[in-house]
């Protein structure tokens, strides 16, 4: 009440000595209670509170016991256009009268026992970032979101009972009131909110793909041209191979500031890893659109953390610091328009930034390119390191309590550990237990064949361990994802390239690879029908493997032509259609031997069984 002075502080209590919640405060005079009115809805320790004026006869007395019979027998009250949904279709509840200390995580391993969840959204206080004291989960199955509300309602969680309701849902509104434009229709209406209600369970698109319109309006704005110019099909050149070239080139410019601001390239490569319930994509974006503008359209929905948009403007990376707030924002602006155009979002995957926070490029470009280099030269030599053959021990005879911290302890001593795992399954009633062996792998052989010798048969939770070298590659999927894309090396100057669109002729293929350096040979072998379509496929042979190298580094990335994307693979020298043709005869020769080598067994079979039947 500073700077007010009250007469007396009463804290109300109830007939067992409880606080409910109500605090009296005498004040000298009218002027003080109406300054102590104003602070109606101000926050004392992360709640806010709300002030009445009290007459002396005790009105507001009545008004607390009304208030305390209207929240134990709780009835919700549903507006015009809202009805309750039916929990054993949608599996949504609602949950209220929830603590104010819990956490999501909490909420969601509790209501996780009766089924997996498809959705959970906690909402939080703009203002003090903390809980409202109710939530939604959706489950996958909707018959556990029934069991769920018979066994959780009334349920005692930290201290409070929870009430579980049916979820509402705003009626859908008749085709009579909807005023359909021109242009508009139920059809689009109702796809646009399907399209829209999906929008944030799946992985539509590729991360650095750009629209062809979005590259034409970049292309104009950076080359101070116009959009009818660039897109012109009487100029000089093929307009795809243009189009195509003008993608590349705002790709990599793309992919070189994302490098700059600290961001992880390889997770976009992972179509199924887990996603960030922070970091969202925004993709669709019109040319010329600046940081701040992306910055006034989220920041009305939560704290923004780190807002990149590379220079090109085309696709950014919004960070917003609790994941309530982002599923609000990814709600709300998902297909919105924005400056007369759909915004494209999706959820980022984890990982995506390499640092807690963005380091700052001011005219360093050289220092972060050398310790880019530093790094993943670092990067490739602990890859060798782990991928080095017999540093992995098989260990069996583990005794069930054994935790793989006290495993990699005891074997720390011979050597650095790059992985310790103990096995494990799931029992009926889901608790983790032990299967009695586990792996360790260190950096070298030479340190398992070290501790193969120190450790055989020595005693760990009086059970005795047998080791020996495993062959089994301990290596974590992240680690194997990485040098997916990197499998096949460079061994020559010729780059085979799939996927190309059959309308594209030998010229067009010309143009767009000559670009990069001076080529020797550039074939389309054509289907032997003799129609005169290729096989959407082709061979491009350069003069040297330098600019073999710098086409295969642009191109591989993202680049369309004729909106069918390059897929770009390093070809044997040796390789050519002759030799292709050849393994592919053989296979069908050996195939058809094998063939015929049976028959010829079953002929045998079934006359020595005529024989024995005539003897």
């Amino acid at each position: 009440m500073t700077p007010l002075k009250p007469a007396a502080i009463r804290i109300g209590k109830n007939d067992s000595g409880n606080r409910t919640g109500y605090v009296y405060v005498d004040l000298h005079s009218d002027e003080e209670v109406e300054k102590c009115l104003k602070k109606n809805k101000d926050y004392i320790g992360g709640r806010y509170i709300e002030v009445f004026r009290v007459d002396a006869s005790g009105g507001k007395g009545k008004k607390e016991k009304k208030d305390k019979e209207i929240d134990r027998n709780f009835t919700r009250e549903l507006k015009e256009d809202e009805e309750e949904e039916d929990v054993s279709e949608s599996g949504r509840l609602f949950i209220r009268n929830l603590p104010y200390t819990c956490t999501e995580e909490e909420i969601t391993q509790l209501f996780s026992k009766h089924g997996p969840l498809s959705e959970m959204l906690f909402p939080i206080d703009n203002l003090t970032k903390k809980p409202k004291g109710f939530a939604f989960v959706t489950y996958m199955i909707p018959e556990n979101a029934v069991t769920a509300l018979a066994q959780l309602d009334g349920h005692i969680f930290q201290g409070r009972m929870l009430h579980l309701l049916p979820s509402t849902l705003k009626k859908e509104k008749t085709d009579s009131s909807d005023a359909a434009g021109p242009g508009s229709s139920t059809y689009k209406r109702q796809k646009d909110a399907k399209t829209k209600a999906s929008s944030s369970s799946s992985h539509n698109w590729n991360t650095l793909f750009l629209g062809t319109s979005a590259v034409a309006d970049a292309i104009a704005e950076k080359y101070n041209t116009t959009k009818s110019q660039v897109l012109d099909h009487e100029s000089k050149g093929s307009l795809a191979v243009r189009m195509a070239l003008g993608e590349t080139q705002i790709v990599q410019e793309t992919r070189q500031f994302l490098l700059d601001n600290g961001v992880s390239l390889d997770s976009f490569s992972q179509a199924a890893a887990a996603r960030s319930p922070t970091v969202i994509l925004v993709k669709n974006l019109p040319a010329g659109v600046t940081a701040s503008e992306l910055e006034d359209l989220f920041s009305p929905h939560g704290s923004l953390g780190r807002v990149l948009l590379p220079p090109s403007g085309l696709t950014a990376i919004i960070e917003l610091l609790e994941p309530t707030e982002a599923k609000r924002a990814f709600t709300r602006l998902a297909y919105s328009k924005f400056h007369h155009i759909p915004l494209y979002l999706e959820w980022a995957p984890v990982g995506v930034f390499l640092a807690a926070k963005p380091e700052p490029v001011v005219q360093k470009e050289d220092a972060t390119t050398e310790e880019k280099k530093k790094d993943d030269d670092e990067e490739e030599e602990e890859e060798e390191e782990e991928s080095a053959p017999g540093s992995t021990l098989f260990i069996k005879n583990l005794n069930f309590i054994t935790t793989q911290e006290k495993l990699q302890e005891t074997f720390s001593k011979c050597g650095k550990i790059t992985s310790c795992t103990v096995s494990q399954k799931k029992d009926k009633t889901g608790k983790v237990l032990s299967m009695g062996y586990g792996f360790v792998q260190y950096q070298s052989a030479e340190a398992a064949q070290k501790a193969l010798k120190k450790l055989q048969h020595c005693s760990l939770d009086d059970h005795q361990l047998e080791l020996k070298i495993s062959e089994r590659a301990t290596r974590s999927t992240e680690g194997s994802r990485k040098k997916r894309q990197g499998e096949k090396k460079q061994t020559g100057s010729k780059i085979l390239v799939r996927n190309v669109p059959f309308q594209a002729t030998v010229r067009e293929i010309r143009e767009l690879f000559c670009t990069f350096g001076e080529l020797k040979t550039v074939r389309l072998p054509k289907k032997a029908a003799g129609s005169g379509n290729h096989r959407g496929f082709g061979f491009i042979d350069f003069l040297t493997k330098q600019d073999a190298k710098k086409a295969f580094a642009a191109l591989c990335h993202s680049t369309h032509l004729y909106g069918r994307r390059l897929v770009l693979e390093w070809a044997d020298a040796e390789e050519t259609v002759e030799t292709l043709r050849r393994k592919t005869a053989e296979h069908f020769h050996v195939a058809n031997k094998k063939q015929r080598n049976a028959e010829v067994l079953e002929g045998i079979n079934d006359a020595m069984e005529t024989g024995d039947g005539e003897d």
